[in-house]
């Protein structure tokens, strides 16, 4: 007779992830979000809104966008991380923890520092210490993205643990955006990024209560790498071509810092990215992928142990930097085969609509040609820095909550689905909101929204249109709804990510995916942007619908592929 602890259903996934919310990694992810969050908020995007009020010029403001250049090519220093030496003063911490601490130390005394500069008076002072923060916080998220998914027992780990990541994130998103416009208006600018500073420093608890992954302590010998199959010499050969590649696009980007910070006479960094960007790409990417494919699949290489470390430097170093490069390429191609053609793409075009969406968010919403709003800067800032950073903390809850309750798959492919509507609600936004008023009027919000629209009009001095409260109305709901969907999609995408990369190789396959979903958007924004000057905005929305369909259908070809094929295990 079968007991009844045999027949015993096994706890559902939704119960299994609530139980991972017990465990300290978790309350260590949610500080280190919310850290990671603070530094990229400061220097991105609270700090125009200081330039401005100080009286610094568009065109100086503008030296500012080089920033996101640390962000987007954050994945070619990111095999310095793959395997690092604690920091030495910090050594008990163990590799990852003692990084993680020294980093968010060095960013807060520099926000810190960043509050006693006077912009007015020595922008390029502000402009290098903002640049070193950029660069510190991508690292930064390099480290963690590698930690979260080191620290991981479980699937459930994996998605709780990128939900956080991403409530933790968008929470130091709202400190840094409307919470401190609030405090540099009461307190002063300066006292504002002291805070910032303060609430980094507090942070910084989450290092000391995050465990330190068990794979930082992998010896060298217990490595595992394709090189013993390829052979040394051809070793050599790959990382001479790898070294020019790299060469290359370094100068390529240097170029570009030192003419934009030093003599401006650098291009504006999105006409950088379109033209040099896809040189760039193609050098530091699609080449090693390349290589990495052919040898792996012509030499049908295998992984093995990599063995002690030989004693010449030149071959040690060799060895070092083909396991930090293409050993990580390498294995996603193995695990994932052909697969891995369908995982790039997606990488490339899930977040498509709302990577080149944003640029053009801000002239949409408060310009008067092509179709845009013409709203004034008070309903920009109540709309999008309020009600939409609830909104996208809200959406990442919902993405939690169901990839808890259904899977992760079946939530990727909403999330692809919802991204991609929102265009059209844009769309009916531009072209006189029919729809949208009639869903105001059906789900009777008009009443409470144009109330509190015409409310906060009151306080607007630029305020001089007779329908405002209807008007604010609309773009309330458009943009929360917006920011729920971007939330939702981004937990998934974050997700999705972290499923299909190997713990052992984190920090550089995840830090080369999580670029590429910015890529196709950054590029393509050259091209948004002149669309909608011969077409307007509203039938732009509705190309970003489409092409937002290829995700979709992307999404559900993935979803198919991984319910019919098992993985090749990874080596961990």
């Amino acid at each position: 007779m079968t007991s009844p602890a045999t027949t015993a259903r096994p706890p559902s996934r939704f119960v299994r992830s609530m139980r991972a919310l017990r465990d300290r990694r978790m309350a260590a992810m949610l500080l280190l979000s919310f850290a990671s969050g603070l530094p990229y908020g400061a220097v991105l995007g609270t700090l125009n809104a200081w330039l401005t009020k100080a009286g610094v010029t568009v065109s100086d403001i503008g030296v500012l966008s080089l920033l996101g250049i640390g962000y987007a090519f954050k994945y070619l220093w990111a095999p310095a991380f793959q395997t690092p030496k604690a920091v030495p003063i910090l050594a008990h911490l163990g590799p990852r923890r003692s990084w993680l601490v020294t980093l968010q130390v060095a960013m807060a005394v520099l926000i810190g520092v960043l509050a006693l500069t006077n912009p007015a008076v020595n922008i390029g002072l502000v402009a290098l210490i903002a640049l070193i923060v950029a660069l510190l916080s991508a690292t930064h998220d390099i480290i963690l993205d590698a930690w979260r998914i080191e620290v991981a027992r479980s699937d459930e780990d994996k998605d709780v643990m990128s939900a956080l990541y991403q409530f933790g994130y968008k929470s130091a998103g709202f400190v840094t955006g409307f919470f401190a416009l609030l405090m540099a208006a009461r307190i002063g600018w300066p006292m504002t990024y002291v805070m910032i500073a303060a609430f980094l420093f507090v942070s910084i608890a989450g290092s000391l209560l995050a465990p330190e992954p068990e794979s930082s302590y992998i010896k060298d010998r217990e490595r595992l790498s394709y090189l013993p199959a390829i052979g040394a010499p051809l070793g050599r050969t790959v990382m001479l071509i790898w070294g020019a590649a790299i060469t290359l696009a370094l100068f390529l980007i240097g170029n570009f810092a030192v003419g934009t910070l030093v003599f401006r006479t650098a291009p504006k960094p999105s006409v950088f990215i379109a033209e040099q960007g896809p040189i760039i790409v193609a050098l530091t990417v699609l080449l090693p992928t390349l290589i990495a494919a052919w040898m792996l699949f012509s030499k049908e290489a295998q992984i093995s142990v990599l063995g002690s470390p030989p004693q010449d430097f030149g071959t040690r170093a060799v060895q070092s930097l083909f396991h930090g490069i293409f050993d990580p390429l390498m294995d996603l191609l193995d695990r994932m085969r052909w697969g891995a053609v369908l995982v790039l793409l997606l990488a490339l075009t899930y977040r498509f609509t709302d990577a080149v969406w944003g640029t053009f968010a801000y002239p949409f919403y408060l310009g008067t040609e092509f179709g845009a709003l013409g709203h004034t800067l008070d309903d920009v800032g109540i709309a999008s820095k309020f009600f939409g950073v609830l909104a996208t903390i809200f959406g990442s809850f919902l993405g939690a909550v169901m990839i808890a309750t259904l899977g992760r798959m079946p939530v990727f492919l909403i999330g692809a689905i919802v991204a991609a509507w929102t265009n059209l609600l844009y769309a009916d936004l531009a072209s006189g909101a029919v729809w949208l008023d009639g869903l105001l009027r059906t789900t009777r919000l008009d009443v409470p929204l144009v109330a509190f629209a015409e409310w906060a009009a009151k306080i607007s001095p630029e305020v001089t249109a007779v329908d405002q409260g209807q008007r604010m109305a609309r773009l309330m709901v458009t943009i929360f709804i917006e920011n729920i969907a971007g939330g939702f999609a981004l937990v998934a995408m974050t997700a999705y990510l972290t499923s299909v990369v190997n713990p052992r190789f984190a920090a550089v396959q995840y830090a080369l995916l999580a670029s590429l979903t910015m890529l196709i958007g950054t590029l393509g924004r050259t091209a948004l942007g002149d669309l909608i000057e011969v077409n307007g905005y509203y039938w732009v929305f509705i190309i970003t619908f489409w092409l937002g369909g290829v995700a979709v259908v992307l999404s559900a070809m993935e979803w198919f592929r991984q319910s019919r094929l098992k993985p090749k295990a990874q080596t961990v």
